[in-house]
């Protein structure tokens, strides 16, 4: 937890980089997304390079422990049809193809340079499908075309066994947030179960907040939701834990578990906090809340 902890430190740090966000996501993306399709350079041994990798540091052992989360908390197995929203550059992709040989997967992402990739690594996995969604994000796609409100997931009705999103929601604004949600519940099989990483303000976090302990502060508020920085308010977003379980309620996923994350200042298992939600038609289960 310890390492974890510092990975996530030192991505706090690169929040205000050097090179400006709008050309790090346009132009010098197009130039990372070239060199990927048409040369080995950025092809890497079994992960990306580090200079290209956004998903906040230690790609192997973190993939490695979300993936084991969402097996020991949310009872993802081999088999599955499975959905990654944000697939990122491959993060959790890879470590599932390690630990999993025979689900059935689809992900899809925003920063079209990290599909690319997933692509090349991936060609001869063909259970394994990447797509890019040109959805609109100020963080990691300021040229986006379409909305993430609208945006409909590369799947069919009812045909995902487990639907998930690591470090997602945490840049979304209420809006694409609750239309995610529903089309999670549009995908899910009966019973189909979610697992989401998120920022939840409840009793704990906010008093954290206050001694001034926890990770972010989230004291400005926007369109329902509580930001890190008004200035770049997809940077970090979160919301109240009876807002988020209302949310998903409305949009037809029960509520199994929540598992609180060490942004507060407490040792968790995992940074973000986390959700299991479930499709109707399954067990009655419930994990720790």
């Amino acid at each position: 937890m310890e390492k974890r902890f510092k990975d996530v430190l030192g991505w706090k740090k690169r929040l205000k980089a050097r090179i400006p966000r709008r050309l790090k996501y346009t132009v010098l993306s197009d130039v990372i997304e070239f060199l990927i399709a048409h040369t080995p350079i950025l092809d890497g041994n079994g992960e990306p390079p580090a200079f290209i990798e956004f998903g906040g540091g230690g790609f192997i052992p973190v993939g490695n422990h979300l993936v084991e989360l969402m097996a020991t908390r949310a009872d993802l197995a081999d088999g599955m049809t499975v959905v990654d929203i944000g697939s990122g550059i491959g993060r959790n992709a890879v470590a599932l193809s390690k630990r999993f040989g025979s689900i059935s997967y689809v992900g899809f992402d925003v920063v079209r340079f990290g599909v690319r990739w997933c692509q090349k690594h991936f060609a001869t996995m063909p259970n394994f499908r990447f797509q890019h969604a040109n959805i609109f994000n100020s963080f990691y796609n300021p040229r986006g075309c379409e909305r993430a409100e609208t945006y409909q997931f590369p799947v069919p009705t009812h045909s995902a066994d487990f639907i998930f999103a690591t470090s997602v929601f945490t840049h979304m604004p209420r809006a694409e947030v609750t239309h995610y949600l529903s089309e999670t519940a549009r995908c899910l099989k009966a019973g189909g179960r979610a697992y989401f990483t998120c920022f939840i303000l409840d009793a704990e976090s906010r008093k954290q907040i206050e001694a001034g302990v926890s990770f972010f502060g989230f004291r400005c508020a926007r369109d329902g939701s509580l930001v890190e920085s008004l200035e770049e308010p997809d940077l970090a977003v979160a919301y109240e834990r009876q807002m988020f379980e209302g949310m998903a309620v409305r949009a037809g996923l029960e509520v199994v578990a929540f598992y609180p994350g060490s942004w507060r200042g407490i040792g968790y298992e995992d940074f973000q906090d986390a959700y299991v939600l479930r499709a109707a038609g399954g067990s009655a289960d419930r994990g720790p809340t």
